[in-house]
């Protein structure tokens, strides 16, 4: 499954390093790409595993809550 979240307080590299260090941890996830310009992160995973939730809940954790 494919899921983009739209992140606004990805600001620098630096954030988009701590987006994918934060996401690296989660079973389940495979693939995790940041675009800074659109200030969105893409992630692919398997929902068997792993649930959209859990994946805001990471972000948010990490201090980059996704939009509403």
């Amino acid at each position: 499954m494919v899921k983009i979240y739209k992140v606004p307080h990805i600001k620098c590299e630096g954030c988009a390093s701590t987006i994918e260090r934060a996401l690296a941890g989660l079973s389940g996830l495979t693939a995790t790409q940041v675009s800074l310009p659109a200030r969105e992160v893409r992630v692919e995973f398997d929902p068997a595993c792993l649930n959209e939730r859990e994946i805001g809940r990471v972000l948010t954790a990490a201090g980059f809550p996704p939009a509403a």
